[in-house]
């Protein structure tokens, strides 16, 4: 049971209310919501992450699923399991993604393994080494780059809450990715 009552959507501000409802009006949101002076600004950076396109929505899926295993988040990988289906996430790969990666040679291509690899290091020993981090920045060029640390502090983040508040895992209610801008 989620440790601090969740809000109703309807006590929200209009924008706060819009975002979370955009997105699915999931437990995760109302339970941040109680932050109320952070909340708004939190889920618009939250809605950049999700329609960026300057990391493919298949690599930001697995880094997120990929981070959500290593961060022991069931709330992240349940609510971004299907999203990486339709990206193009094979069952092989979603399996890998809750492993080492020793097995991941034979299901991701060199760009994608690198970039697991850099995400597993960096929440695993809170570094990168210098050799791993040059392979991925001259695969993803430098916007994309910092986007991935970006991307995998956020859902590092994002587990930490979840994991501090224990979110109940919405029933029946899934993550709705909004459409990337025009």
């Amino acid at each position: 049971m989620t440790r601090i009552p969740c809000r109703d959507l309807d006590t929200l501000s209009g924008e706060a209310r819009a975002l979370s409802t955009e997105r699915g009006a999931l437990n995760v949101y109302r339970a941040l919501a109680n932050a109320e002076q952070v909340f708004t600004g939190w889920m618009a950076a939250g809605r950049e992450h999700l329609t960026s396109r300057t990391l493919p929505t298949r690599l930001r899926e697995l880094i997120i699923l990929h981070v959500g295993h290593l961060m022991d988040s069931p709330y992240e990988v349940a609510q971004h399991t299907e999203v990486a289906r339709q990206a193009g996430v094979s069952p092989a790969q979603l399996s890998a993604l809750a492993t080492d990666l020793g097995s991941g040679s034979a299901v991701f291509d060199d760009t994608e393994l690198a970039t697991l690899r850099l995400t597993t290091e960096l929440i695993t020993t809170k570094h990168v080494d210098a050799a791993l981090f040059h392979r991925v920045h001259r695969a993803l060029g430098t916007e994309a780059t910092v986007e991935l640390l970006m991307l995998v502090h956020r859902w590092a983040g994002l587990a930490l809450m979840l994991n501090a508040l224990q979110v109940d895992l919405d029933a029946d209610a899934r993550i709705s990715i909004p459409p990337a801008p025009g």
